[in-house]
């Protein structure tokens, strides 16, 4: 056969984990804005906390397209665990064109039976960015 079965991210599937990323940010008393996309960086679903920052908006897709498209967390650590320094970051980011990649950490991509089938990604909380999208992350499949 000359193709292959792929795993996709329902709408439930990113609602669900859209859902948990907007409650453990309120737990956290963080205002957020929130993307999950497919895995060609794609949105699915998007939720923004009342008092969250308007640029919150697009850096939240931005870090989701990233780690969608790298299979990786959104960051400065490249996929083999290097940290990338500060001109390595920017050129990566200015190559790819702007608002298509970012190396803000904050973005992780969803796994489903080894697959990557989207990412999601959260910006407005400042280091709390990681921990919530990491929550979210983990709520696919459980």
């Amino acid at each position: 056969m000359d193709t292959l079965a792929a795993r996709k991210l329902s709408k439930s599937g990113a609602m669900k984990v859209l859902n948990v990323a907007l409650a453990a940010a309120e737990s956290l008393n963080c205002a957020v804005s929130v993307a999950v996309v497919d895995d060609g960086g794609h949105l699915i679903a998007f939720g923004r906390s009342d008092r969250a920052e308007l640029y919150s908006v697009a850096i939240s897709q931005a870090k989701a397209r990233s780690a969608a498209l790298t299979r990786f967390p959104s960051g400065k650590k490249s996929p083999t665990g290097n940290e990338r320094d500060d001109h390595h970051a920017i050129a990566i980011t200015l190559a790819a064109g702007a608002g298509s990649f970012v190396t803000i950490p904050g973005g992780f991509p969803l796994m489903s039976q080894g697959e990557c089938v989207g990412a999601v990604a959260v910006s407005g909380a400042g280091h709390k960015d990681v921990e919530i999208a990491q929550r979210a992350a983990a709520a696919l499949d459980n």
